[in-house]
């Protein structure tokens, strides 16, 4: 039964960050993520490159909230974009490794408070096995109809899933039957946390599938509006108001008003609860980051 492991790799520049991948993994897809895979055994690692970053941080969040570790490549010629990634880093709360050719000292200064600082730092990228855990959903990328086939949707698995069980899709709310599981182009009867996958649906039709981005279990904790511990980065600017969030792999536009050290956040649907979420301001000047804090569900 196939098991694995998700790795997120962000540089400034785009042809690094691809490199460091290679190194892990064979590409496999190519979208706004390229994803690049490595089988031993029953273990798969998938590798998960934004292809359109730093032009759109929306990609690269969602990559780095779907992974469990992340691999920073610091250029020598430092520009706001890493710093930028540094805190998208630090707001999700993954642990990682930096590469780079700056003296380690010049990057604790540079990344001092921040997730990053503890980051063990290294010139070339070395094998990395991380193992995800369970997290009672399947992140949905693609869903589409093939002919003989019916339904299929595409993503990752953070749950344990095998043919025949039932789970809900998000957000319309549906209950559907996993018909068949294809990991690899192989046919399996079930499937752990981390692989990418494919997923035959039995009792949905395609429209149905229309912006959907999981299916939970029916004991699956989910969040629509919730109070939650609110970490602002002292040189963003926030006022109440309309920020995407970004956790799981998902990104929607949240209501957040803040009270003190907590925030209360209105979703417009349910998602998959997550321990960190990341609080985005796409529309900050060029330049500023905008990555500008962090929500702690309560």
């Amino acid at each position: 039964m196939y098991y694995g492991g998700i790795i997120s790799v962000l540089s400034s520049k785009k042809q690094d960050a691809n490199e460091i991948a290679e190194k892990l993994g064979k590409l496999h897809e190519e979208g706004k993520i390229r994803i690049y895979y490595r089988r031993n055994g029953d273990f798969i690692r998938s590798v998960l490159v934004p292809s359109e970053y730093p032009e759109k941080i929306l990609d690269a969040a969602e990559a780095v909230s779907l992974s469990s570790y992340c691999i920073l490549h610091i250029p020598e010629d430092i520009k706001w974009v890493d710093g930028e990634e540094a805190l998208l880093i630090d707001a999700l709360g993954l642990p990682g490794k930096i590469v780079t050719n700056l003296p380690s000292d010049n990057i604790k200064k540079i990344f001092k408070g921040l997730t990053i600082e503890k980051f063990e730092i290294i010139k070339d990228i070395q094998e990395i096995e991380n193992k995800e855990n369970e997290k009672g959903f399947v992140y949905i990328d693609r869903a589409f109809v093939v002919k003989g086939v019916g339904v299929v949707i595409t993503g990752f698995s953070f749950t344990q899933v095998k043919v025949h069980d039932k789970l809900k899709i998000l957000p319309q709310g549906k209950e559907v039957e996993i018909k068949s599981i294809q990991v690899l182009d192989e046919d399996q009867t079930e499937v752990m946390p981390g692989i990418r996958i494919g997923f035959a649906l039995r009792n949905v039709k395609e429209e149905e599938l229309k912006d959907s981005f999981a299916l939970v279990k029916s004991n699956s904790k989910l969040l629509k509006e919730f109070t939650a511990k609110i970490t602002v980065y002292p040189w963003s600017k926030f006022t109440d108001g309309k920020y995407h969030v970004v956790s799981n792999g998902i990104s929607v536009v949240a209501e957040i008003k803040r009270q003190e050290n907590e925030a209360l956040v209105s979703l417009p649907f349910e998602v998959p609860i997550s321990q960190r979420i990341a609080i985005i301001d796409v529309n900050a000047k060029q330049g500023k980051s905008r990555v500008i804090g962090y929500l702690e569900p309560k």
